[in-house]
């Protein structure tokens, strides 16, 4: 918890973890199209 309180008080580590969150989420949506066009490509075959 220590960890977090110190990361969470700076300003640095505020956007640290912000910019990791938003790739995560990018990352997670580029693999849901993915999957999605994959199961639309198969049906169309």
């Amino acid at each position: 918890m220590e960890l977090w309180k110190q990361l969470l008080s700076d300003d640095v580590g505020l956007l640290s973890l912000i910019t990791i969150v938003v790739a995560s989420l990018v990352v997670g949506v580029c693999v849901t199209l993915f999957i999605r066009n994959m199961k639309n490509e198969s049906r169309k075959h």
